[in-house]
């Protein structure tokens, strides 16, 4: 990122009524994962008890601007994506959907360091290294077998 103003902005993630969703829909693991990799070194991602989604950053002020512009035009494709069940994830977020505040400039907000909210992208990960687990415990039996057989192979051979 450039040597340029830095500041703290934030935006928000809001349902459009009261059957639509802006939680528990992957908000939070998709623009930590964005923040990530635009550079940000601060910024959070949290659940608010009103519903909504509270997106916090601390920047060079155009990069922040420019992500917001993106997470607007991309947030429900960038979900869609990340979702194993893309029709239940549009019944959640619902039509109309979701909407993105514009952006606000803050300079008293707090904003942490991004790694402290990383853990929603450990665990996406953990998920998938589950079904890793398993395909190399599988592995890990066929190779016993395998020995087993070629050792009895061997044992026979030298009767």
């Amino acid at each position: 990122m450039e040597d340029e103003e830095i500041v703290k902005a934030r935006f928000f993630i809001e349902p459009e009524d009261e059957k639509s969703s802006a939680q528990h829909i992957g908000c939070r693991l998709v623009l930590t994962e964005k923040m990530i990799h635009a550079g940000f070194k601060k910024g959070m991602v949290f659940n608010l008890l009103d519903g909504t989604v509270e997106v916090a950053l601390e920047g060079p002020k155009k990069e922040i601007e420019s992500f917001h512009a993106e997470v607007k035009k991309h947030l429900v494709e960038w979900l869609l994506e990340k979702s194993n069940d893309r029709e239940k994830l549009k019944k959640l977020i619902g039509n109309p959907g979701i909407s993105i505040t514009e952006l606000e400039l803050k300079p008293k907000i707090t904003v942490l360091d991004i790694g402290l909210y990383s853990h929603s992208l450990e665990m996406n990960q953990l998920g998938k290294g589950v079904d890793v687990y398993y395909e190399l415990v599988d592995a890990i039996r066929d190779l016993k077998s395998t020995n087993r057989d070629i050792r009895d192979e061997i044992a026979k051979g030298r009767q």
